[in-house]
């Protein structure tokens, strides 16, 4: 299995950047996957743009769908999965009184796992369209800098990567602080 992830995701044919697409979509839908690594790697195989254009198309696809699944099929399961979890009892009052401002601020701040933001937004009903784009405004600071990692990591310039990894700390740093304030 392993072996064939590698495969596809190497590819060199010119649909590799339609694999590289649906592997995005299906690995954002997946919680805890290892999305920044996954953006870095296919943007460097690619000019900047398209990297980017890949990766954000590829994981806004992937958190669209499961929101439409967890709207429609998986209400069941993505109740057990909030219910479990206690800290989450303020974020999802923000989702319940602004649905736009709850995935925006998910999206923005790393406080929710972006699978977990898809199956409350999904149960809890937030109007597709501002899910979008909510989703769309809210993940492309951050997979602009995956994306931007990636292909400076393959030009060799150290002093960006080094730049873009302090921005991510700093959003993984007050993602942890909002997430205390919220578990209070």
């Amino acid at each position: 299995m392993e072996q064939l992830f590698l495969d596809i995701v190497q590819n060199e044919s010119p649909l590799t950047w339609l694999y590289h697409f649906f592997i995005m979509a299906l690995v954002s839908m997946v919680p805890f996957a290892p999305i920044p690594v996954l953006a870095a790697f296919i943007a460097s195989h690619y000019d900047f743009v398209t990297g980017l254009l890949i990766n954000m198309l590829g994981t806004t696809t992937g958190s669209v769908l499961l929101f439409l699944l967890s709207k429609k099929l998986l209400r069941r399961v993505a109740m057990k999965y909030v219910t479990k979890r206690q800290h989450l009892t303020k974020y999802l009052e923000l989702v319940q009184t602004n649905g736009f401002l709850a995935v925006l601020l998910g999206r923005i701040i790393p406080i929710v796992p972006s699978a977990g933001i898809n199956l409350i937004a999904g149960i809890l009903n937030v109007n597709v369209m501002a899910f979008i784009a909510a989703t769309v405004l809210g993940k492309l600071p951050t997979i602009l800098a995956f994306s931007l990692a990636g292909h400076q990591l393959a030009a060799g310039n150290w002093d960006t990567v080094f730049i873009i990894a302090l921005y991510l700390l700093a959003l993984f740093l007050l993602g942890k602080k909002v997430k205390q304030h919220w578990s209070r």
